[in-house]
């Protein structure tokens, strides 16, 4: 008998004890007359327990008091933060990753006023590279113009295939477009073919983008292109329809595009300028588009700055090239030039700079108009690698439309916001406080004032793959 008392009594010292017992040093819930507040308890070096109580009140920072665990008794809940997944940093369509499928000599359109067509009219064509089963809803698309100084060149030139096939390797469609060249009449001013090739460029997108099968994502469209088709690339983004002279607009409704341009229903996301120009800097005001440029300081067919075509050029090869020009135009245009005044890429990069605009600049020294080629004709096989890389790490940092900015409601100090509109999953983490709730692109925030560090943080992917990891300090 006396082994059961003694045995009984045991049991109720342990059951007393465990009820007196405090809590384990952490973070509680805990849920007062005047609502929610949260005990920490902690403990010092020699092991004795601390505790605080933090009152919401509304404000970012919490109201502490220190409390009596003997004294005080408490309904506590441990407090489990969200779970936070911080995305490790990743950039896309920056590596080849895909096989390539391509597609030859799809027709976009018919059109009139070509050279080498005049009366007929002709048909208009593009090659289209798709990756092979990369299991993407939406993909981007660069759209690719030959050069030639709009008197020749081909969509199928070797060195633009094979750009071509390697963007698609990394996941964009890419289509090299067919555009029209050369002028309706020998003495016409040069604006006519500018504009021409414009407006098929515009025509070869609006026919992409209502391919539903290609997945192009509207507003992921690249254009890219070399010394001609430069010219046009960099037009396809800049130019609108108070920049159309008004010979161009008299052609009517043989042009390809539905006008006016501002209703072509796309915007350019950046442009790869190699070695082109543009005809007029105020284009340049007229949208926020990012560049980059590739271009020989010596350029001898582009000025590198502003001037007139193939100025530089001396000896044969001038002749060759602005010879029927100039006789022509002494006959008809006696007072003029035979070419329109352009602005290179060391214009171009100054004025994008000035406006805030993202411009990146490759000038070089001693090198010829194309870049792909060395002094003796032959391929540069580095200078094409380091172009081509370039320009997909340029186009790959601007695949995020709505880049995250977190930041603290102003009418609302616990609550931190960011724009989702271009995520797909994030989460949320707090150091030096609690999180009260979250929602659509919200968090709600209570911070502890003696806690040695606060900030706030939030990471997650792009709906694109890239990913963002945000972080802001806070400080009393």
């Amino acid at each position: 008998m006396r082994l059961r008392i003694n045995t009984l009594f045991g049991l109720l010292a342990l059951l007393l004890a465990a009820c007196t017992r405090s809590p384990e040093p952490g973070v509680y819930r805990v849920q007062t007359g005047t609502g929610t507040a949260f005990l920490q308890v902690s403990a010092d070096s020699v092991g004795r327990k601390e505790s605080v109580l933090y009152r919401n009140t509304g404000a970012l920072w919490a109201e502490a008091v220190s409390v009596d665990l003997k004294s005080e008794h408490f309904s506590l809940t441990p407090y489990s933060a969200p779970e936070f997944r911080r995305y490790p940093p990743r950039e896309v369509y920056r590596e080849p990753a895909y096989k390539v499928w391509e597609t030859r000599d799809i027709v976009y359109g018919r059109a009139m006023h070509s050279e080498e067509s005049a009366d007929e009219g002709r048909n208009l064509t593009m090659d289209v590279y798709l990756p092979v089963n990369d299991g993407a809803a939406f993909r981007p698309l660069l759209v690719m113009f030959h050069g030639g100084g709009f008197k020749n060149g081909d969509k199928r030139d070797y060195r633009l295939s094979e750009w071509c096939k390697y963007f698609a390797s990394l996941g964009y469609v890419v289509s090299s477009v067919d555009y029209r060249q050369g002028y309706r009449n020998a003495f016409q001013e040069s604006d006519d073919v500018l504009y021409l090739a414009l407006n098929d460029a515009n025509a070869a997108v609006r026919f992409l983008l209502k391919r539903d099968s290609l997945m192009i994502h509207p507003g992921r469209i690249f254009a890219a292109g070399m010394d001609a088709g430069a010219i046009t690339a960099l037009n396809l983004a800049y130019v609108r329809d108070r920049n159309i002279p008004e010979i161009i607009q008299d052609y009517g409704d043989s042009l390809l595009t539905a006008r006016p341009l501002s209703f072509r229903g796309f915007d350019i996301r950046a442009v790869a300028n190699l070695w082109g120009a543009v005809p007029d800097t105020t284009i340049l005001h007229n949208a926020r588009i990012p560049v980059i440029s590739f271009q020989s300081k010596g350029d001898a067919v582009i000025p590198f700055g502003a001037g007139y075509p193939f100025e530089e050029l001396e000896g044969e090869k001038k002749g060759i090239l602005r010879s029927a020009w100039e006789h022509l135009q002494s006959l008809f245009l006696p007072d003029s030039h035979p070419f329109r005044k352009v602005y290179g890429a060391g214009i171009i990069h100054r004025i994008l700079n000035s406006q805030g605009v993202r411009s990146e600049l490759h000038a070089y020294n001693g090198k010829r108009h194309n870049l792909f080629l060395l002094s003796n004709g032959k391929a540069d096989l580095k200078m094409y690698d380091e172009i081509k890389e370039s320009t997909a790490a340029f186009f790959s940092s601007e695949m995020v439309v709505s880049p995250v900015s977190l930041h603290q409601d102003p009418e609302d100090p616990q609550l931190f916001v960011i724009d989702k509109s271009d995520v797909t999953d994030y989460s949320w983490n707090v150091e030096g406080g609690v999180i009260l709730g979250n929602g659509d692109g919200t968090v709600r925030v209570l911070l502890f004032p003696d806690a040695p560090v606060h900030s706030v943080s939030a990471s997650g992917v792009y709906s694109f793959g890239q990913t963002f990891d945000e972080k802001l300090i806070i400080k009393e």
